[in-house]
């Protein structure tokens, strides 16, 4: 990893605003986002979407407070009156739009659309947008991200407009945020550089990328825990997670405005050292609120499977790299599935690879806190939590895999960004009419993925796919004749050629089972980008129940009742178990790839007092040999992933 120049961080630190002024509008990333309603999703991810939109999404109210209030809207009866409360259903509100604009739901579609046209359309004096009584701006950077998918999609001349207004009002004279006011979270005040940056790459209008980059040096000046100093330095990030990857991508976007390389080489080492010292094997890093190492029973916090997969889009679009494409997917296929029940009725506020119970007293991780006793029940499958931020954005964490599936290089190229079924329709610069790429997969259950191209009349432009590191043995056909083009594993590679109606592409991504040596002597299992876990059946205690519109919900507790500590015997044989029904992936019982391996019992391994999910065994009490069988971790609810490694390899190779 290259190292930043102290002279680069210095000069971020102080940022002399003159020696950062920008030229004319650029943009420098390698790929560009494309709007959510150029991809409609098939499969299994439109399945998804639709339950979603049938659980929570279409019935937020039932979760209660804040939720079944009236949220961005007139709010004539009930009214927000605190910031977190707005940024909840602000999260709500960027979900719910893409999701509605991704299956075609014209009525989710609506009632964000209302708030949209409300907010707009009732700015005070000075051109601000959003609640009036609330001093704190954060929550405007969680649902301007919605206006800028409405307006992405629609391209009504009155949001582009309004927002340059908005930031022109003096309530953004500062992005710093004052001393005393939510302290814990004003850094993300500085989270409006997002919106500054795509306003001026929108509109090429200078004033808001200056903004963006006065802003940002005001920021950084101190050197605080999320400044450039801190991503670009060595030292150990021990901040709130959530904080830290909406920040994280901040220097990201700048780079993409700017094309200064400190930026991009400060994101990318704080990216770097946040997955070496808190990664987990489902794909996100540690957060019980702080970041917390990579212990096997380690948690993280729903909100980060959406914010992270967010930052991560961008880093993917700036640099073109296939790695950040292959961490989304991870994020998505584990961590976020595992953190969600499948009818999309409830939620965790904390998940994790491990997790052998999730019940009312389960989540001990912030007992050094004045409100411990309000959390725990944070691993519990519940209709909402508290406070309510995962539960506003559990509903994007679907949608916002959609908006990074499809990009595009330049004028003439279509980059397959993330992989599974769907339809995308785009128009390119040599191309006559517009483009159409069906994609034609089960994956990440099977590992064909099909393209076929539809077009008005022959013509000329690339098609570039995403061969994934995990993957060294790809091929790339069309129509069923070998490309001749290297796919090379971590890399994209670029087909290039004149295309006809129905010509048909085809990427085969060969799966193989992997171990994964983890801290305390642990082992996992991936094949392609999917972890595998032991699925731990559960006895279900339901604490509450709520009914909205026929529909009913429930909060559940989950205890084990089925034997779930075990290791895989030294050298196990791992042998994979494919069907060819699709019909339910994301069930455990249905799921159409399985792994099955011998595993002995470790019987001196048992819940830690009685309670938590533990750690993993230094001193191993073998017992009888069994056989047991894994299936994908976004699968499960209660579950083992992460086991004891009989060989011990981790420590081995440590020493070596």
């Amino acid at each position: 990893m290259k190292k930043l120049n102290i002279n680069h961080i210095l000069l971020l630190g102080t940022l002399c605003c003159s020696s950062l002024q920008s030229i004319a509008q650029q943009n420098y990333a390698v790929f560009k986002e494309t709007p959510v309603t150029s991809m409609a999703p098939r499969g299994w991810l439109q399945t998804m979407l639709q339950t979603q939109r049938d659980g929570l999404t279409s019935h937020m109210a039932v979760a209660g407070d804040p939720f079944d209030k009236e949220g961005w809207g007139e709010a004539a009866t009930k009214k927000m009156d605190d910031w977190a409360q707005y940024e909840q259903t602000g999260y709500w509100a960027d979900g719910a739009l893409r999701c509605g604009y991704l299956i075609g739901d014209k009525a989710l579609q609506q009632k964000v659309k209302d708030w949209i046209s409300f907010q707009i359309s009732h700015p005070d004096s000075t051109g601000f947008i959003g609640p009036k009584d609330i001093s704190f701006l954060w929550p405007e950077v969680v649902f301007f991200r919605a206006v800028m998918a409405e307006y992405e999609a629609t391209r009504d001349p009155k949001i582009i407009n309004a927002l340059k207004r908005n930031y022109h009002s003096p309530k953004y004279a500062s992005l710093s945020g004052v001393p005393g006011q939510d302290d814990f979270f004003k850094d993300r005040l500085i989270l409006h550089v997002e919106m500054l940056c795509w306003i001026y790459q929108e509109t090429g209008d200078k004033f808001f990328i200056d903004k963006a980059e006065t802003a940002y040096t005001t920021f950084c000046a101190p050197g605080g825990q999320y400044s450039i100093q801190a991503l670009a330095n060595d030292a150990v990030p021990r901040s709130h997670a959530v904080s830290y990857s909406e920040n994280l991508k901040i220097p990201i976007i700048l780079y993409i405005s700017t094309g200064k390389k400190e930026y991009l080489d400060a994101a990318i080492n704080g990216v770097r050292k946040l997955y070496k010292y808190h990664g987990l094997v489902d794909g996100l890093p540690s957060g019980n609120e702080l970041h917390d190492g990579n212990f096997s029973n380690e948690v993280h916090e729903t909100c980060t499977a959406s914010d992270m997969q967010w930052a991560l889009s961008y880093l993917l679009q700036a640099t073109g790299d296939a790695q950040w494409g292959d961490l989304i997917e991870k994020i998505c296929f584990n961590a976020g599935m595992g953190s969600v029940a499948k009818d999309f009725k409830s939620y965790q506020y904390y998940s994790g690879p491990n997790q052998v119970i999730a019940d009312g007293l389960s989540s001990h991780w912030n007992d050094h806190e004045p409100w411990y006793m309000n959390s725990r029940d944070r691993a519990a499958f519940k209709i909402n939590h508290r406070p309510s931020c995962c539960g506003g954005n559990i509903n994007r964490m679907l949608p916002v895999f959609c908006s990074g599936a499809w990009m595009k290089k330049g004028d003439n190229a279509i980059v397959a960004a993330l992989y599974s079924a769907s339809v995308f329709h785009t128009k390119l610069k040599q191309v006559k009419g517009e483009v159409s790429i069906t994609e034609e997969t089960n994956y990440p259950f099977d590992q064909n993925v099909r393209f076929r191209v539809g077009l008005a009349k022959k013509a000329d432009f690339a098609l570039i796919l995403r061969i994934p590191a995990w993957c060294d043995s790809a091929k790339l056909m069309i129509n069923g004749k070998p490309s001749g083009l290297a796919c090379n594993a971590g890399t994209f590679v670029e087909l290039g050629r004149t295309y006809s109606n129905g010509d048909l592409v085809e990427l085969v991504l060969p799966m193989s089972v992997k171990p994964v040596y983890l801290p305390e002597n642990g082992i996992a299992f991936e094949r392609g980008p999917l972890v595998y876990a032991l699925p731990v059946r559960a006895k279900t205690t339901i604490k509450d129940t709520k009914v909205d519109a026929g529909v009913t919900f429930s909060s559940t507790f989950k205890t084990p009742v089925s034997e779930w500590n075990v290791a895989p015997v030294e050298n196990a044989v791992v042998t994979v178990e494919q069907t060819k029904d699709f019909s339910a992936p994301w069930n455990p019982e249905t799921t159409p790839v399985k792994l099955s391996l011998d595993a002995v019992t470790i019987r001196n391994w048992s819940l830690y007092r009685e309670t938590y999910t533990p750690q993993l065994p230094s001193v191993l009490d073998k017992g009888k040999v069994q056989k047991i069988t894994l299936v994908p971790l976004g699968t499960t609810e209660l579950r083992l992933t992460i086991f004891p490694d009989l060989l011990r390899t981790y420590n081995q190779a440590a020493t070596k």
